[in-house]
């Protein structure tokens, strides 16, 4: 029996995030694009932006030094 896909919710504190890209790294899937959006800092922020390909991992919110990713199933 196939199971149907979990839905991921991949959340970005865009004031905590200071675009290191470690996340980016470390996903398996290429969830994370870098666009050039910055936060109120100045650093150029990740978007999660494919969060369709997310397998659930947490691979980038054990990667963040920031604290700054937080992966949730979506309502």
């Amino acid at each position: 029996m196939e199971q149907a896909k979990q839905k991921l919710v991949v959340t970005i504190e865009e004031a905590r995030c200071k675009g290191c890209g470690y996340c980016k790294e470390v996903c398996p899937k290429g969830v994370f694009e870098f666009e050039g959006k910055l936060n109120a800092a100045g650093y150029s922020i990740s978007n999660p932006k494919h969060t369709e390909l997310c397998i659930g991992c947490n691979s980038c919110v054990m990667a963040c030094p920031d604290l700054a990713l937080t992966l949730n199933e979506a309502e």
